[in-house]
């Protein structure tokens, strides 16, 4: 009795930290709320502008490898421009359910197959579209981009 209490101690351990690892690889959402974004208005285009502002927890991120699950949302067919949203179609950014934090631009090695009900974990490099000394924050992109972008393998580094 003794060895079978043992050995559902080591499994359930076992189980625990693996779950706890995949979540810890797969939800990056949570530092991609890191940014606020204010509405502006440019006298000389008479628009509002809206201007990202990214915390310190995400901007540590950029350039880095990150992998994220969510559901693939396509944008532009004919150029194969899609994205990745931290939720469902009926509940995404473009729908107006969700802010413009809940969604990345991915830009794929290869061709990502996809069903739009079903959620994928993809790995790449996060950029983020702001305003630095060597780029202009580009307003007809999404405030993140995932360059690379791959399905994620399982393997950790």
């Amino acid at each position: 009795m003794k060895n079978i209490v043992l050995l559902l101690v080591v499994l359930f351990a076992y189980t625990s930290q693996a779950d706890a690892q995949r979540k810890k690889v797969e939800n990056y959402w949570e530092e991609m709320m890191d940014v606020t974004v204010k509405s502006k208005f440019d006298p000389v285009t008479e628009n509002f502008t809206n201007t990202p502002t990214f915390g310190k927890k995400i901007a540590k991120l950029d350039g880095k490898k990150i992998y994220l699950k969510g559901f693939i949302i396509p944008a532009d067919l004919t150029k194969g421009r899609m994205t990745l949203s931290k939720f469902s179609y009926s509940s995404c950014y473009f729908c107006g359910a969700a802010g413009p934090e809940s969604v990345i631009e991915i830009i794929a090695k290869n061709p990502i197959i996809y069903r739009m009900d079903k959620p994928i974990i993809l790995e790449g490099t996060l950029r983020i579209n702001r305003k630095t000394d060597d780029q202009e924050y580009d307003p007809f992109r999404l405030l993140y981009i995932l360059e690379d972008a791959t399905y994620y393998s399982g393997d950790e580094e």
